[in-house]
């Protein structure tokens, strides 16, 4: 059978909203349906076991990893040593942005002045950090190879210079990979890694998906069309290395609120050769879902009209459609427990404007004082989503029509240009 229109069974519809209720909302059923697209009809029910097992990891959750792992370390550390962090690769990758949630914990705030913050792991005894502990962080080591990599360009060589230096290292992320241990006991013998340990998901004997079997048809659909969606040159041989099951055979199934690591199944991220992928990683494809994102708010807004949780009688004003918009947007990134610097990216708002139009919420009795979801908020939340799927199900919209939906773009916004 050929790729086509989406005919799904009851119940996959069912499977569907039981998937994204796992994923913390952070996928829609349509999201979803365009995704088994890229699949033939027969391969729908193996592409949701694929997706039934994805791990999401919330902001909340992700804080709370980092939390416990660094309690343990303080636990196991001298009272007067202390802890140099610095988050693995240059500014912007995962590991320096992982640097924002470990402040966030309660155990780092509560002992700030027992942690030191490294931008770069260069002249480390002049830095202080002899005779202290230096902490590697980042989301996730999956082969181990990179943070090996890393550790051998940027700080190994400091030892051999200086054979004083006198430093524990720990490794400290949210998951890694079984097998990466491994490569860092080669490598960095004396290192001790914290974090919830993963397996292969297709690891002989201990497969997520069961046993050979049923395992295999899994795998076999995976690499299949994972071959064509992630390759990597070696600068150092000049060859291109495909990695159908994430970045050097990885096999992970670990998505975080922040991003997706390449470590990850291809078939769940890619966008190579026009594939849709269920949480992109390019910028195009994160553009892309920010958009799709919108249209689809602004068909929540029509039925919240409808349903008359928003009042009709001003519709036309610039100033109060963009501020359902923007309330009715903000409930929904709420709900898949979006932080604020994402909230205001995916609306391209500064973060006074978000503060506007929270405060304007809680006079609608949507937010809370904390500026969470009131019981009411939460309410208008289910009663509009269930308006909606029983909309889908109807069979109204084709894929929900989003492209004849008349969008609003405000010339201006809370007053400003």
């Amino acid at each position: 059978m050929q790729k086509g229109k989406v005919i799904i069974q009851k119940e996959q519809v069912d499977q569907i909203d039981n998937i994204c209720k796992k994923l913390h909302n952070t996928l829609t059923p349509l999201q979803i349906r365009n995704w088994l697209e890229n699949f033939l009809p027969e391969e729908f029910p193996t592409a949701l076991r694929v997706i039934e097992n994805l791990k999401y990891f919330t902001l909340e959750e992700i804080i709370n990893e980092y939390d416990q792992s660094l309690r343990r370390i303080l636990d196991n550390a001298d009272e007067k040593e202390k802890m140099f962090l610095h988050g693995l690769g240059k500014f912007g990758k995962s590991g320096s942005s992982m640097i924002y949630f470990v402040r966030q914990t309660p155990t780092y705030k509560s002992n700030e002045e027992r942690f030191k913050i490294l931008d770069n792991p260069d002249k480390l005894a002049e830095k202080g950090v002899n005779n202290n502990t230096l902490v590697l962080i980042d989301d996730i080591i999956g082969s181990g190879k990179s943070l090996m990599t890393y550790y051998r360009e940027q700080i190994k060589f400091q030892f051999a210079k200086k054979a004083t230096l006198n430093i524990k290292i720990l490794v400290l992320c949210v998951a890694y990979m079984k097998e990466s241990l491994t490569v860092l006991k080669e490598g960095m013998p004396d290192a001790i890694i914290y974090g919830t340990q993963y397996v292969k998901a297709f690891a002989s004997g201990s497969s997520v998906f069961g046993y050979r079997p049923k395992m295999l048809p899994v795998r076999e659909l995976c690499y299949h069309y994972g071959k064509n969606l992630f390759s990597k040159k070696d600068w150092k041989t000049g060859k291109t290395e495909i990695h159908p099951l994430g970045f050097n055979k990885s096999q992970s199934l670990i998505v975080f609120a922040h991003s997706v690591p390449n470590n990850t199944l291809p078939i769940i991220w890619s966008s190579k050769n026009d594939w849709f992928p269920l949480y992109p990683r390019n910028a195009d494809g994160k553009v892309s879902r920010v958009k799709e994102f919108q249209k689809e708010t602004w068909l929540w807004i029509n039925i919240a009209y409808k349903l008359g949780i928003f009042k009709t009688s001003n519709t036309e004003s610039i100033y109060t459609k963009n501020i359902d918009f923007s309330i009715l947007a903000i409930v929904r990134l709420k709900k898949q427990k979006r932080i604020i610097p994402i909230i205001c990216q995916i609306l391209g708002i500064t973060l006074n404007q978000y503060n506007e139009i929270i405060t304007i919420g809680k006079e609608r009795n949507i937010f809370d004082l904390n500026d969470g979801l009131t019981e009411y908020g939460l309410a208008v939340y289910e009663k509009i989503k269930k308006s909606l799927k029983i909309h889908h199900q109807e069979g109204k919209r084709e894929k929900y029509n989003l492209k004849q939906i008349d969008q609003y773009v405000p010339k201006k916004f809370l007053g400003k240009t």
